[in-house]
């Protein structure tokens, strides 16, 4: 990320509320919740990475298939309209089916 950007980004995280460094995965924890000495200070750590927002958008939003069969799911006529018969069009119509 250029410079520029991130100053954005981090002015932007500030106005928002947001703690960038919520996570302190340079630092060491405190132990406050129940662990043993030993087991703190000898553990490995993994640090997962966070994904982007367009990593973000591309793992969520539909494929090209996805948004077909969603679109299908959404109008259920569409399935059947091309094997319509067109002669029950008019009874339909008088019908308001």
């Amino acid at each position: 990320m250029s410079s520029a950007s991130s100053k954005v980004g981090h002015g932007l995280a500030k106005v928002l509320g947001i703690k960038l460094e919520y996570r302190n995965e340079l630092g060491r924890e405190n132990i406050t919740r129940g662990e043993s000495v030993f087991s703190v200070s000898s553990a490995d750590t993994y640090v997962e990475e966070e994904p982007t927002v367009a990593e973000w958008f591309r793992e969520t939003l539909p494929d090209g298939q996805g948004l077909l069969r969603y679109v299908k799911s959404l109008f259920p006529f569409v399935n059947w309209l091309p094997f319509y018969n067109m002669q029950w069009l008019a009874g339909d119509l008088v019908a308001g089916k």
